[in-house]
């Protein structure tokens, strides 16, 4: 065997057994080796559980005077719960997974790191470099436990790592464009804005409340600020430096806002947090300047300017 080596059962554990029933109904065993021999098969890899059947297909190949194929037993893949799967218990269907949204080079890493091994130790790996990496060789006998937090973050690693044109394209079906018809709108930089919390392409919507939060939230905030006379003074100077910005890029409005900053003494959370209060009502999220991006010239300064005229000192 491929993955447990060589493997010998006594002659006598194997019994005279029957290949076709009285009613004319061939066994499992023998429908299996006549199938295999009609179809050419070379190699037969399934889970351990079929160890057992293993010496009477072979004395079956050898009866019909046909080679062998070459045998690999796969360990046995548990669910969660350290249960064996199976259609009942724990099992999870392709299809429930595409409606999920995780995609599906993803799902295939996670399945074949079941039980395998990469010889650098990579995790992240393409569809190409799986079948330039892949041998049985690698292939341990240890069982392998299914874990759903491991498949997410995997996806994540391949979401980060998709082009965003393509990224953008397999979101869009997810995409609610009525809740969030400015994302619907400017997707890519929507989408990129977020791109790094997303571990299914069906968790968008959730993330875009990030960047379009309900008007109840954004009016806390607000409140917040107006009362802090040092966040207000910073939010006038963003406001001005972004009111003159050339190229509405990541790259362009995160330098803005850290060239405001330096000139008034402020960074990290001191600076980042009040602008951020400003523009999505909470003091933490994705990369400053893809939220602008995402948001765009017109609505990043109606939101400063809310902040800053209703109230302000």
């Amino acid at each position: 065997d491929e993955i447990y080596g060589d493997i010998s059962f006594p002659v006598k554990d194997i019994d005279d057994f029957i290949i076709r029933r009285r009613d004319g109904r061939v066994t499992y065993n023998f429908a299996v080796v006549a199938d295999d021999v009609a179809m050419e098969i070379t190699h037969v890899l399934r889970g351990s559980g079929h160890l057992s059947n293993t010496p009477k297909q072979a004395l079956l190949f050898d009866a019909l005077g046909a080679q062998r194929p070459v045998f690999a037993h796969l360990p046995t893949v548990l669910g969660p719960d350290g249960q064996v799967l199976s259609k009942r218990h724990g099992a999870m269907a392709v299809a429930s997974l595409r409606e999920e949204g995780l995609p599906p080079q993803a799902v295939l890493n996670y399945l074949a790191l079941l039980g395998w091994s990469h010889p650098a130790g990579e995790e992240v790996l393409t569809p190409d470099e799986l079948v330039a990496a892949f041998s049985l060789e690698r292939v341990g006998r240890s069982e392998a436990q299914v874990d759903p937090e491991k498949l997410r973050w995997l996806a994540a690693r391949h979401i980060q790592r998709e082009p965003l044109e393509l990224l953008v394209a397999h979101v869009r079906p997810f995409l609610d464009a009525r809740r969030f018809p400015a994302a619907a709108a400017r997707p890519d930089a929507a989408v990129d804005a977020v791109r790094s919390r997303l571990a299914s392409y069906g968790e968008i919507n959730q993330h875009l409340e990030l960047l379009f939060p309900e008007p109840a939230e954004l009016e806390a905030a607000r409140r917040v600020l107006r009362a802090d006379p040092e966040a207000l003074q910073l939010l006038r100077a963003v406001e001005e430096r972004l009111a003159a910005a050339g190229p509405w890029s990541p790259q362009e409005l995160g330098a803005a806002v850290r060239e405001t900053g330096a000139r008034l003494g402020l960074r990290g959370r001191a600076l980042f947090g009040p602008v951020r209060l400003a523009l999505t009502g909470r003091s933490q999220g994705p990369d400053l300047g893809r939220v602008l991006a995402a948001l765009g010239r017109e609505e990043s300064l109606r939101r400063i300017g809310v902040t800053l005229r209703d109230g302000a000192v």
